[in-house]
C-alpha cells in the first residue's frame, strides 16, 4: 500500500489581531492578483516616534508577488521623507497575501505599484495617540494590538514584551515565539524556554503542548518522553488540537507511557473533529488498517476528502490512493491522477510513487513506462519505501530496463527495512524458493513472513508508510 502519515506534528506561533489602518491606503490594480479587501493586507499602524514627531506624508511603492501570493520583494518608489514611515509602509506590504483572479491564468513575474498616505487628520491622529498613550500606561489590550501590528519586529517585540512582563500567559507564550524564532530580532532560545515555562505554568494549553515537543525533541531540555506525555496530556485535556495529536502518537507507539492503542484512537479524533488536518490523516489510516477499531474504508475516505481539502498533501496522496484501488470509494483513475499530481507537486514520494504506477499500467492515462520509471527512481530516491519497492520489481522482471535480481534485492531489502510490508512478503518468498540470488533459508523467510504479518499491528505509529 501507499498510504502515509506525517510526522510528529508542531503547532505553529500565529499572532492575530484586527487592523489598526492608517488613514489612506490605496491598492493596487492588477491583471492576475486581486486584493481581499477584509483581509489579505494588514494596515499599518504609525511607528511610535512619528506619531509623536507628527510625521505624515505618501510613500510609493514597487512591489512583486511571488507564486504563493506573498510579497517577495517591496522597494520604496517614492519616500514619504521619513524613514519610519517609509518602512513601516513597506513592513505592511510584505505581510499581504493576494489571490488569483478567477478569470486569470498563472500569475507572471511583473510589478506592481501602491501608494501609502500616511495623513494625521484629527480622527486619525486621536485613534492612534489613544492606542499608544493606552499602551503606554499599561493597557494589556492595546499593548497586544500593536505587538501584532507594530511598525517593525523590534516594535512587535517591544509591546510583545511588555505585555507578557504583565504576567498575561497568551503574550508569554507569543513572546516565546518571537524569541525562538528570531525574525527581524535576536533569536534565543534559553529566554524564549524561560517564557514558554511561564505559561504553561498558567494552563496556557499551546504552551503546554510546545514545552512538551521541547521534550520530545530534547530541544533545549534534556530529551525526555515521559515529561512529553506529561505536557502533552495537559494540553490535549485543555483542549489544544495538537497536544490530542501528539498525545495519540505517544500513546500509540508507547513512547514515555504504556502503549495503548484504543486511547491513542479517542485522542485522535478529538483532534480531528477540531479540523486539524494531520490528525484527520492518522485517523484514516488507522481506519483503514482496523488498528483497535472495526476497519472503516469509506470513513478513512471521509476524513482524508476534508484534509485534502486543506492542502494536505498526504491527505492527497491516501485519496488518491483510495480512487485507485476503490478502498471506500468507487475507483476512479482520473481522480486518483489529480490527486497524485496535487500531492506530487507538494514533495510527497508516495503520490510519485503512485504516479509512476498509473504511466506503468495506463490506468487514467497513456501507458508511458518511461515516464514510469521517472517517477519511481523520484520516489526511490527520497528513500521512499514503495518507490524503492518498485524499482526491485522492474529490475527483478526487466520492465523497462535490463533485468537485475541483484540490484532488485538490494532494493527489496532497502524498502522492506524501511517498513513496506509487500516488500517484506517478497522477501520471504525468496528466502523460502531461493530466488533473487538467495539460499534457501527456511528461518529467514519465516522472520519476513512474520515482520510483515505484524507490519500494523506492532508499534502502529512509527510507520513512516506503507
Amino acid at each position: 500500500m501507499r498510504l502515509a502519515l506525517v510526522a510528529h506534528a508542531v503547532a505553529l506561533f500565529i499572532a492575530v489581531a484586527p487592523a489598526v489602518a492608517a488613514e489612506k491606503f490605496l491598492t493596487p490594480a492588477s491583471s492576475v492578483w486581486k486584493v481581499d479587501e477584509l483581509g489579505a493586507c494588514l494596515k499599518p499602524v504609525w511607528p511610535r516616534e512619528a506619531l509623536r514627531k507628527e510625521q505624515s506624508g505618501p510613500v510609493a511603492l514597487a512591489y512583486q508577488i511571488g507564486a504563493d501570493g506573498r510579497v517577495v520583494q517591496a522597494l520604496v518608489s517614492s519616500s514619504s521623507g521619513f524613514q519610519l514611515l517609509d518602512e513601516a509602509a513597506r513592513d505592511a506590504l510584505l505581510r499581504c497575501a493576494f489571490q488569483p483572479k478567477p478569470q486569470a491564468g498563472p500569475a507572471a513575474p511583473e510589478w506592481h505599484r501602491v501608494q501609502y498616505v500616511w495623513t494625521l487628520d484629527g480622527k486619525g491622529r486621536g485613534a492612534q495617540a489613544a492606542l499608544l498613550a493606552d499602551a503606554d500606561a499599561g493597557g494589556l489590550a492595546a499593548q497586544k494590538r500593536l505587538a501584532a501590528l507594530g511598525a517593525t519586529p523590534a516594535e512587535r517585540r517591544q509591546w510583545m514584551e511588555m505585555a507578557a512582563l504583565q504576567g498575561d500567559a497568551d503574550a508569554q507564550y507569543r513572546f516565546s515565539g518571537m524569541l525562538e524564532a528570531g525574525s527581524g530580532i535576536e533569536q534565543d532560545s534559553v529566554e524564549a524556554l524561560v517564557w514558554l515555562r511561564k505559561a504553561a505554568a498558567q494552563g496556557h494549553a499551546q504552551a503546554e503542548n510546545m514545552l512538551g515537543v521541547a521534550y520530545f525533541r530534547g530541544r533545549g531540555v534534556p530529551l525526555d518522553f515521559t515529561q512529553a506525555v506529561a505536557w502533552y496530556r495537559l494540553a490535549a485535556e485543555h483542549g489544544d488540537a495538537y497536544g490530542q495529536l501528539n498525545l495519540g502518537d505517544l500513546l500509540a507507539s508507547g513512547r514515555g507511557v504504556a502503549r495503548d492503542d484504543i486511547v491513542a484512537n479517542a485522542w485522535f479524533r478529538k483532534a480531528a473533529e477540531q479540523g486539524l488536518p494531520t490528525a484527520q490523516v492518522r485517523l484514516g489510516f488507522r481506519m483503514t488498517h482496523g488498528i483497535a477499531m472495526p476497519r472503516d474504508e469509506a470513513g478513512a475516505v471521509a476524513l482524508y476528502r476534508l484534509a485534502a481539502a486543506k492542502g494536505d498533501a498526504i491527505a492527497q496522496n491516501n485519496l488518491g490512493y483510495a480512487y485507485e484501488t476503490g478502498a471506500g470509494v468507487a475507483r476512479d483513475y482520473t481522480e486518483a491522477l489529480r490527486l497524485y499530481l496535487l500531492a506530487a507537486s507538494q514533495g510527497n514520494a508516495y503520490a510519485e510513487e503512485g504516479l509512476g504506477g498509473l504511466y506503468e499500467h495506463g490506468w487514467g492515462v497513456t501507458p508511458n513506462m518511461a515516464m514510469a520509471l521517472t517517477y519511481y527512481r523520484l520516489a526511490a530516491s527520497r528513500n521512499n519505501p514503495p518507490g524503492l519497492r518498485q524499482m526491485g520489481v522492474v529490475l527483478e522482471h526487466g520492465r523497462g530496463v535490463p533485468r537485475d535480481p541483484v540490484k532488485a534485492l538490494e532494493y527489496y531489502q532497502k524498502a522492506a527495512t524501511a517498513g513496506d510490508q509487500r516488500a517484506m512478503r517478497r522477501l520471504a518468498d525468496a528466502y523460502a524458493r531461493g530466488e533473487l540470488g538467495l539460499a534457501q533459508d527456511a528461518a529467514k523467510a519465516a522472520q519476513w513472513q512474520e515482520k510483515a504479518d505484524t507490519r500494523y499491528t506492532v508499534a502502529p505509529s512509527t510507520y513512516p508508510g506503507s
